[in-house]
């Protein structure tokens, strides 16, 4: 299983942005989203995605299947 390194480098973006626990994460809304600097589309979606991992428990399964799901 291999980790999918977009996941990785925007949950660092989240990171140093400020959110910095997963109830902060899950908490970030659109405007906290598209505040972050360098923010693109793709990186949003990939946020959103990681907020409904985060609320259902399954980071792990994000970081491993985003790009599965994706076909990247």
């Amino acid at each position: 299983m291999a980790v999918n390194q977009k996941a990785v480098k925007v949950i660092n973006k989240v990171l140093d942005a400020g959110f910095t626990d997963e109830k902060s994460i899950a908490a970030m809304t659109m405007d906290d989203i598209l505040s972050m600097q360098g923010i693109t589309v793709a990186e949003i979606a990939l946020i959103n995605d990681l907020q409904k991992s985060i609320k259902a428990n399954k980071v792990v399964s994000f970081l491993a299947e985003v790009q599965r799901e994706k076909g990247e």
